[in-house]
C-alpha cells in the first residue's frame, strides 16, 4: 500500500534534530555542531565522471548522459539532465604527467567560442614548455558540478 508521510522534523528517539522539512520541501540537516542547517538540494552533487584511457573510458558517472572526445586534450561531459543556468561551480583533478613541461589542467563551463553551457561542461589539459603551449589527453579524470538543475 503507498502513502505519504507528512513530517516537518525527523529526530532520534533522544530528541536530537537530523533533519527539518520547509514548507516548500526542502530538506535540511543540521550541520555538526548544530549552528547552522544544509540544503540538501543545494548541496548535493549534481553530476560527476571518472575518466580514464585518455578520454576513451567512462568508468562511473553520474547524470552523464556521455562524454565527447572533443579534440587532443579537451573532452565534453553531456548532462543527462541540464543545469537550470550557467551558474554552477566546477571542480576538477586531471593526472597529466608531461615530461619536462610546466603542466595545466581545467575544468571549464566554456565550449570554444566562449559560451557557457547548461548542457555540458569541458576539461582541457596540456603543457606548456619553452613558451608554447599544446593540449595533450590526460589519462586519468575526475569532474563534479554543484548547482542548480533545470
Amino acid at each position: 500500500m503507498a502513502g505519504i508521510v507528512g513530517l516537518t522534523e525527523l529526530q532520534h528517539t533522544n530528541g536530537n534534530s537530523m533533519l527539518t522539512v520547509a514548507t516548500t520541501g526542502d530538506g535540511n540537516v543540521k550541520s555538526e555542531g548544530g549552528a547552522t542547517t544544509t540544503s540538501l538540494r543545494q548541496g548535493l552533487c549534481k553530476f560527476w565522471i571518472v575518466v580514464s584511457s585518455n578520454h576513451g573510458s567512462l568508468d562511473d558517472s553520474f547524470n552523464c548522459g556521455s562524454i565527447t572526445d572533443v579534440a587532443s586534450g579537451q573532452l565534453a561531459g553531456n548532462f543527462t539532465n541540464n543545469m537550470s543556468s550557467t551558474n554552477y561551480a566546477q571542480n576538477s583533478e586531471m593526472m597529466a604527467g608531461f615530461a619536462g613541461a610546466v603542466n595545466y589542467a581545467r575544468w571549464s563551463p566554456h565550449t570554444e567560442s566562449g559560451s557557457r553551457s547548461t548542457s555540458q561542461c569541458r576539461g582541457t589539459a596540456g603543457y606548456e614548455e619553452d613558451a608554447s603551449t599544446a593540449f595533450e589527453d590526460f589519462p586519468n579524470a575526475q569532474f563534479t558540478v554543484h548547482g542548480d538543475l533545470a
